[in-house]
């Protein structure tokens, strides 16, 4: 016999698991790319990832599956195809937050892991401190600028200085900064695939 929590929970779970089909049917059928991954909730403060309501009670989303995003203050139900299209649908603007709509145009959350793992030997004590893989690529995902990454990540003036170089030199096509930085020959055309990818959606050095 399940109790009333556990038949909320069991709720919320086939909640998500309608969401997930109807983002992929929507993902196919209008060309839009979800990536759910990015929206990880995390608990540290200033943190630049999208966090979770408190909310200590049993509850799932209340949205339906042709309303699925739920704004951060209120019961309202806004559909995808409104969330990040210039107009706030949520009264505190929630599905507008430039977090959310970063995360919504960047390199999935597993290709930016996957990407840092390959590198991590030079890409991650140059340019990110010595910032866990997993860090750096939230906070990739969601950052606005090198700035608000310097923040989230605690990087030096000499890594953000590195990172701004990396930029440009994915932006000129010139691998030499790169070599220099310790990058292997070999992974040039990858490594400048990533960063142009990051500016081009809207990542600002």
């Amino acid at each position: 016999m399940f109790t009333s929590c556990q038949k909320m929970t069991l709720l919320a779970r086939l909640e998500v698991i309608g969401f997930t089909v109807i983002a992929v049917i929507v993902t196919y059928t209008q060309g839009l790319k979800i990536d759910l991954s990015r929206l990880a909730l995390r608990s540290r403060p200033n943190s630049y990832y999208v966090q979770k309501r408190s909310d200590s009670s049993c509850q799932g989303n209340p949205c339906d599956a042709t309303k699925p995003f739920l704004c951060k203050s209120s019961q309202t139900c806004v559909a995808l195809k409104y969330v990040c299209d210039g107009t706030w649908d949520c009264d505190d603007g929630f599905d507008e937050e430039p977090l959310v709509c970063n995360a919504a145009s960047r390199p999935d959350l597993e290709s930016l892991t996957y990407f840092l793992e390959t590198q991590k030997s030079w890409i991650i004590p140059r340019l990110f401190n010595g910032a866990p893989i997993d860090h750096v690529a939230h906070a990739l995902t969601v950052a606005a600028d090198i700035p608000s990454l310097s923040m989230e990540l605690g990087m030096t003036q000499e890594n953000e200085e590195a990172l701004h170089e990396a930029f440009l030199a994915a932006e000129d096509g010139d691998e030499r900064p790169l070599l220099k930085m310790g990058m292997n020959e070999r992974s040039w055309h990858e490594v400048q695939y990533v960063l142009q990818k990051l500016l081009e959606s809207g990542f600002h050095i």
